[in-house]
C-alpha cells in the first residue's frame, strides 16, 4: 500500500487491507506525505502535528492489522514541488526490500495533485523490468476521486475489481478511520462516517454482495 497522505490509505482500502489479513497475507502501508503544512505555516506546533499523525499511522495500521513499513514527509499539497524521482526513488527503496506482490496506490485521476503524482510515482518505481514486478490496482478516495469528475470526466473512477468485506473487515476499517477522526467530516460531506458506509454498500452492491471496496486495475502480470 503506498498513500499520500495518512487516512487515504484507510478510506481507499482499510476494509481490502483487513481482508487481506484475515487470508494470512502481510500487508506494509508506505505513506509519502507530511501531511500538515499545508494548513498552517511552519512551527513547533506544526513540526508535533506531523509527529502526532506518524503515531496515528501506526494505530491505523494496527487497526486493520497492517505494518506502518515507512512514513516520508514530502510537502503536503506540494509533491509537483520535488523533483519526481525523488519519490520514486522513495518508492523503489520499500519495493526492492520488501519485493511486493500486490500494490494499491491512488487513482491517478484524482484531484488531489499529490494523489496524482503518487499514482505516477508507483507506476514507475514498479514498472515491469525484471521478473516478479508486482500488479497495481489504484483506489478511491472520496473528496478527492469523485470531486475530480467535472474536472476529467473522461478519466473518472470507473472500477474494474472489487473486493468483498466482511463484517469484521468492515469493522476495522471503521475502527481505523475513528483513529483519523480529525480527518472526518459531517455529513453530508462525502469524507464522512456515513458516506464511507454508503459507498461501501454501493461497491458491493455493484459486486452482488453486502460490502465491497472498489478498484482500477492499472496492471497484472500472468
Amino acid at each position: 500500500m503506498v498513500a499520500a497522505h495518512t487516512d487515504d490509505e484507510i478510506l481507499g482500502a482499510g476494509a481490502t487491507m483487513a481482508m487481506h489479513l484475515s487470508c494470512g497475507d502481510h500487508v506494509g502501508v508506505l505513506i509519502l506525505g507530511e501531511g500538515e503544512r499545508s494548513r498552517a505555516p511552519a512551527g513547533a506546533a506544526v513540526d508535533d502535528a506531523v509527529t502526532q499523525l506518524g503515531i496515528l499511522a501506526e494505530r491505523a495500521a494496527a487497526a486493520v492489522g497492517a505494518e506502518l513499513l515507512k512514513r516520508r514527509e514530502f510537502p503536503d499539497n506540494a509533491f509537483d514541488t520535488v523533483p519526481l524521482l525523488e519519490i520514486v526513488r522513495s518508492i523503489e527503496q520499500v519495493v526492492e526490500r520488501y519485493h511486493p506482490a500486490l500494490v494499491y496506490t491512488h487513482f491517478g485521476g484524482d484531484l488531489n495533485i499529490d494523489h496524482e503524482l503518487t499514482c505516477r510515482a508507483v507506476v514507475t518505481a514498479t514498472r515491469p523490468v525484471r521478473a516478479g514486478s508486482p500488479d497495481l490496482l489504484s483506489f478511491e478516495v472520496r473528496s478527492s476521486t469523485d470531486w475530480a469528475d467535472a474536472m476529467h470526466p473522461s478519466r473518472s473512477f470507473q472500477p474494474n475489481t472489487w473486493v468483498a468485506a466482511s463484517d469484521d473487515a468492515v469493522d476495522r476499517k471503521f475502527a481505523a478511520l475513528r483513529v483519523y477522526e480529525r480527518e472526518m467530516r459531517p455529513f453530508p460531506h462525502s469524507r464522512s462516517y456515513e458516506a464511507a458506509r454508503a459507498l461501501l454498500r454501493h461497491r458491493g452492491a455493484q459486486a452482488g454482495v453486502a460490502a465491497a471496496e472498489a478498484f482500477v486495475l492499472l496492471r497484472s502480470i500472468r
